[in-house]
């Protein structure tokens, strides 16, 4: 099972009604990283993996530590997610 938690949303000022979201990316054994921003995307119902990396510092302002594996998400503003949610990839009780 792969957990995704999200860190950050924020509006966007520069490209119309979309957010830009951070979620770090926990427990990804079981996927590799292809399927991993594949399923974020889709989740998310993100538009556009804009960041996938590993964090060589920490990033306090978007949840981000040091080493933490994290993604930044273009995605319609209408995704209902929230700060602090997990969705957890390639479990049954996943609902997204």
């Amino acid at each position: 099972m792969t957990r995704l938690v999200i860190t950050d949303i924020r509006k966007s000022s520069t490209i119309g009604d979309f957010d830009l979201l951070t979620a770090i990316i926990l427990d990804a054994e079981d996927h590799d990283e292809q399927c991993i921003l594949t399923l974020a995307k889709k989740s998310c119902k993100g538009l556009l993996i804009l960041e996938s990396a590993i964090a060589e510092q920490a990033i306090p302002d978007i949840g981000v530590r040091r080493g933490d594996q994290f993604l930044r998400i273009r995605a319609n503003s209408d995704h209902g997610l929230i700060v602090g949610e997990e969705l957890r990839f390639g479990d049954s009780k996943n609902g997204r």
